[in-house]
């Protein structure tokens, strides 16, 4: 064991132009503010660099090549970890030493070594080399890892509500390791004494475990549900039902639609026929008219040839100003091209022909007015028609085609969804029943022993109390009785299990957990890290979920909360909040608080 414990001192993000950093203290430390500010992000950060292996990508991380966090060692040592925001390896720079050579830690953790990060992490609070136990089947054990601890003192937002132990990230095939631990850091013994069984035989142990797994998360879909296999079906009959009733009224209202639309189509077929045929007699009528005036404009040429004509037929004979022939010498009978007389018959013969031809026009006229008149009459009534079709089409009959069509695809998705329900229960049965057929088998011939895994009752009795202790100091609802449940890996708290309750509660009660953990520890001397980040651990205040959430309406747990911190936990322990809401004002002057204002022009926007 190690008296040394670690302290966050700084994140900085470093690009070609920018900077973003944050400094943390000793103690209690706040960052709040409005969301979307990179609250969370912060959390995975400080993750990433204590050997993380992904960096979340958001669009801001563009502008940054690498990070670098300070940590400080209760010997008075200062690290600088820096690595890539790609991954890989970090270079390890002595804060202390500036002219000491940068090393090169490895990502990779390897088994009693400090070349990687985490190896010099567990060398510097006591815990290089330890083992904890793998499969408590097998008996066989693993090499512990920073990462191993890494969950336990680091919560992000989305492990802080989850349903299940705060000792456990929910996949069977690492549960034993991960109790293994707690139990470590609980008891300060690991597990490098086990001596691993002998097999025997083929083992279905490890598939019967990945079954265990998969069931579990059937188990936690299915209980998401709050429905039954029988209420399920039933509820899936009730939907055939409802949706075959709406396909007929579907069927119905379609079938009127369609009638509509083709009365409306051919109504508006209709329609442009009559308002082609009005403008031919237009173009007609114009044409006519025009010729109407030729007529008009012919015939008074012709009356004036005529009348002329007449008048020059009176004039007296006279000798003839060409040849000099008297009038008894001049040959009038014999016809030429001047004969006044023929020209005269010849107009009056033409204004005949052209007042008949005028005469047929005006009758063509008057036809042609009296048709653009019924089919100006016959438009209207179309019109009429036209509108009133349009408006029962988009009034009445178009928006309960959409109503109807509407409701029938949300039963259909319901259906979906109850059915997807229904075939969870049918993988579950299947699973269930390779799980037995693999148990029955009886594959597993293992030397049995009484190896026994998990957190001592004496230790878990203690921590129980711890976090009992903790719960009534914040005022949390009930009376604050606390046991530790070794079937599930998880409190009981006034009788009724942690997980069952709203994600607020359950997310204040695993930071309970998880700062029990650290005084625990510290009380007796244990390795731990020392430092512990919560990211929204007051989650119940802002996003109540039932009503266990809500019973924390008007309560003052979130004042006692940050009091209890403040005067718990000073220079030998750091406490790193993540919260939307700020702390209350008689204790800010007590914390180191750090606001993201998401406004441009107050304060700090956000971490990077």
């Amino acid at each position: 064991m190690s008296d040394n414990y670690l302290q966050l001192r700084k994140i900085l993000f470093r690009g070609l132009k920018d900077e973003a950093f944050l400094d943390f203290s000793p103690g209690v430390n706040v960052i709040c503010g409005a969301s979307d500010t990179g609250k969370s992000f912060l959390a995975e950060s400080i993750d990433y660099m204590l050997g993380g292996s992904d960096l979340r990508e958001i669009t801001e991380l563009v502008n940054y090549a690498e990070i670098e966090l300070d940590l400080s060692i209760s010997d008075g040592e200062i690290w600088r970890f820096r690595r890539s925001v790609s991954g890989g390896n970090f270079n390890l720079i002595n804060l202390k030493e500036p002219d000491s050579d940068d090393l090169v830690l490895k990502y990779k953790h390897t088994q009693g070594k400090t070349d990687n990060l985490s190896g010099f992490l567990l060398d510097k609070i006591g815990l290089l080399g330890k083992r904890i136990l793998k499969s408590s089947a097998k008996s066989t054990t693993q090499s512990l890892s920073f990462r191993n601890i890494a969950r336990l003192i680091l919560v992000q937002e989305d492990e802080i509500q989850q349903r299940g132990s705060p000792f456990w990230s929910g996949q069977f095939t690492t549960k034993t390791a991960e109790l293994a631990t707690v139990k470590l850091l609980l008891t300060g013994v690991d597990d490098s004494s086990v001596v691993s069984a002998i097999e025997l035989g083929p083992n279905n142990t490890e598939q019967i475990a990945l079954i265990d797994e998969l069931l579990a998360d059937l188990a936690s879909e299915i209980e998401d549900v709050g429905e039954s296999r029988d209420e399920l079906i039933s509820q899936l009959g009730r939907l055939e039902f409802s949706i075959e009733g709406q396909r007929e009224s579907l069927t119905a209202v379609q079938r009127q639609l369609d009638s509509l639309l083709a009365q409306r189509r051919q109504m508006l077929e209709e329609r442009n026929g009559i308002l082609d045929r009005l403008d031919e007699i237009s173009d007609l009528l114009v044409r006519f008219n025009l010729l109407q005036t030729h007529y008009a404009v012919d015939i008074d040429r012709l009356e004036a040839i005529r009348e002329s004509g007449s008048m020059f037929a009176h004039v007296d004979a006279i000798t003839c100003p060409l040849c000099g022939a008297p009038p008894d010498a001049q040959h009038l009978e014999v016809t030429c091209e001047g004969d006044v007389s023929e020209i005269v018959v010849a107009a009056i013969a033409e204004i005949v022909k052209i007042e008949r031809l005028l005469e047929e026009l005006k009758g063509t006229l008057t036809d042609l007015n009296f048709e653009e008149h019924e089919f100006g009459v016959l438009l209207a009534e179309k019109d009429v028609v036209y509108q009133r079709l349009e408006k029962t089409i988009q009034e009445t009959v178009a928006p309960e085609v959409n109503d109807i069509r509407a409701s029938f695809s949300e039963l259909v998705e319901m259906r979906a969804v109850v059915q997807k329900t229904i075939d969870l229960f049918a993988r579950k049965d299947k699973l269930e029943s390779r799980k037995r057929s693999l148990q029955d088998e009886g594959d597993t011939n293992e030397e049995k022993g009484d190896l026994k895994s998990g957190i001592p009752d004496a230790i878990a009795h203690s921590l129980s109390q711890k976090v009992s202790s903790i719960l009534q100091a914040w005022s949390f609802p009930g009376n604050g009785n606390v046991h530790f449940d070794k079937l599930t890996a998880d409190f009981v708290i006034d009788g009724k299990p942690r997980g069952s309750r709203g994600k607020g509660l359950r997310a204040i009660t695993h930071a309970a957990v998880c700062i029990a953990l650290l005084e625990y520890c510290q009380e007796n001397g244990l390795s731990h890290p020392g430092f512990i980040v919560l990211d929204s651990p007051l989650l119940a205040y802002y996003k109540p979920e039932g009503e266990d959430d809500l019973a924390l309406k008007g309560t003052d747990l979130k004042e006692r909360f940050y009091d209890y911190l403040v005067k718990h936990h000073g220079l030998e322990s750091q406490i790193v909040v993540i919260e939307n809401q700020h702390p209350p004002e008689n204790m800010k002057d007590c914390l180191t608080m750090t606001v993201f204002t998401s406004n441009p022009n107050e304060g700090r926007f956000g971490f990077i």
